[in-house]
């Protein structure tokens, strides 16, 4: 028979391995297989902001069809989402994030990588750490927990996030955008594909296991 202390530990490790066999649930995705799904490139000269419409291509991402833009500003540009990445992803909030595709053929020294959400005015971001190298696919992948150094900026300046300014923002997205200006001048070229936000849910089997644990946890409190 099994000590309560010693069956408690073995509910611990149970639920942690339930969690780790968590699958995934997009809240928001596009696979850009059949066109650009209804993203722009929004672009910033001197504080003149003008919109464009990426190019399609039909193969070659990750693994087939994706977005890409070359630069024809000397400002700034980003790939902005669709309308579907707006709205509430609390359910996304400690147990998902968001992630991408993305390549570039030129990356200066200092640019990253990076998503930005928003909440009208307030401003959630986060990037690569180090910078990616140029003219590869990299996936991006950034958890919405305290893992990801994730910044927040009201209007008076970024500071570092806390997990009530996540749920502050991602319970109302109002925008999202993902890098695309990596270089100073109109020279480098943009790529990218699966843009998503998800949400991380218990496989079917994980279920029964944290259900073992909670009885188990039950079962100490009544043994004391």
């Amino acid at each position: 028979m099994y000590h309560p202390t010693t069956l408690l530990t073995i509910a611990s490790v149970t639920a942690m391995t339930a969690a780790a066999h968590a699958s995934t649930i997009n809240l928001a995705y596009s696979d850009y297989n059949t066109s650009v799904d209804g993203w722009t490139v929004r672009d910033t000269v001197n504080g003149n902001v003008s919109y464009f419409t990426p190019t399609w291509n039909a193969t070659g991402g990750m693994p087939t069809g994706h977005v890409e833009f070359a630069d024809v500003t000397p400002g700034g540009y980003v790939f902005e989402a669709s309308a579907d990445f707006t709205g509430d992803f609390s359910a996304a909030l400690a147990v998902g994030g968001v992630s991408f595709d993305w390549k570039a053929n030129q990356i200066q020294a200092g640019k990253r990588a990076g998503v930005s959400l928003w909440r009208d005015g307030v401003r959630l971001s986060t990037s690569s750490d180090p910078d990616p190298a140029a003219n590869i696919w990299h996936s991006f992948d950034f958890a919405f927990t305290m893992n990801t150094t994730w910044n927040v900026d009201y209007g008076s300046g970024a500071q570092l996030a806390t997990m009530a300014d996540l749920s502050y923002v991602l319970s109302n997205v109002t925008g999202m955008d993902i890098t695309g200006e990596t270089w100073t001048g109109m020279s480098e070229t943009t790529w990218l594909d699966n843009p998503r936000i998800y949400t991380r849910v218990p496989a079917p089997g994980a279920l029964g296991l944290l259900g073992i644990a909670a009885i188990a946890g039950v079962r100490r409190r009544r043994d004391r």
